[in-house]
């Protein structure tokens, strides 16, 4: 009898040493949550002083994506009818390939590089278009559209795993209210998740957007109307996406570097 008490003495004792640690290890995580909501809001002041308006609901966390490596994929006739239909011929010259199909021809080059020419009065819709290049596995989404309403060009951002990069574009131009032309060069290939790296918050990416722009270098703005993470490209037949965050204003458009926080203006 004497054994059971202690026994369960120490298991009393051992359930609120439980109980004590895990209370510790929640008030640490509800401080660590607590701090960062204070940083980011103190970061959005720091902004409004000096002038720039941080519009979005909330500055955003820790940039939680990895290091790729892709390796392009050379364009080849079932993925060129893919675009204009059965291929009836193809002709390569040096590191350019052309296919000719039903509805128009694909000029590819060995860096991933398209030139798509549409028959004149092609049919084909901006989602059939987007459908058919989903089924290389790339993806679009709508950026800018200029010109007339009946004859626009349109202008995409490629995505990577749902992220865009803003580096790759996508160029859609009508003419006579069909699509004329697609430029873009395909991330269509092979995959590899790279070591990871440590990543800068959205916090340093606004403090170094915010050092660029006091530095005169000619870059003005005084809204932030978008921040969103993204891949930064680099490479030709071997493209690395590095993780970035991407920040538009009302004048340009800024990627900031998930790794150095270097800062380039896209536009």
């Amino acid at each position: 009898m004497r054994w059971s008490k202690i026994k369960n003495i120490i298991i009393l004792l051992l359930v609120v040493v439980n109980g004590f640690l895990l209370g510790q290890v929640g008030l640490r995580e509800w401080q660590s949550r607590r701090d960062e909501r204070e940083t980011r809001e103190r970061m959005v002041d720091i902004l409004a002083r000096n002038q720039v308006s941080y519009l979005p609901d909330e500055v955003p966390g820790a940039l939680e994506m990895l290091d790729r490596r892709v390796t392009l994929a050379p364009l080849g006739e079932a993925e060129a009818a893919l675009l204009v239909g059965t291929v009836s011929d193809v002709q390569t010259v040096g590191g350019r390939t052309v296919y000719t199909g039903a509805e128009g021809t694909v000029a590819s080059s060995t860096t991933g590089e398209l030139t798509v020419e549409f028959l004149p009065g092609s049919t084909l819709t901006e989602s059939t278009l987007q459908e058919r290049l989903s089924k290389l596995g790339v993806t679009l989404r709508e950026v800018d559209r200029t010109g007339e309403a009946e004859d626009p060009t349109i202008s995409y951002v490629q995505l990577w795993s749902g992220a865009p990069v803003p580096g790759e574009r996508a160029i859609l131009e009508y003419e006579a209210q069909c699509p004329r032309t697609l430029t873009i060069r395909l991330l269509f290939g092979a995959e590899e998740v790279l070591p990871t790296e440590e990543t800068i918050t959205a916090v340093t990416a606004l403090a170094r957007l915010l050092d660029e722009l006091n530095r005169g270098e000619g870059y003005v703005c005084s809204q932030i109307t978008d921040m969103y993470p993204g891949y930064i490209s680099g490479g030709t037949t071997t493209v690395t996406l590095t993780p970035a965050w991407c920040i538009e204003t009302d004048t340009w458009r800024f990627i900031v570097d998930g790794h150095t926080g270097g800062v380039t203006a896209m536009e």
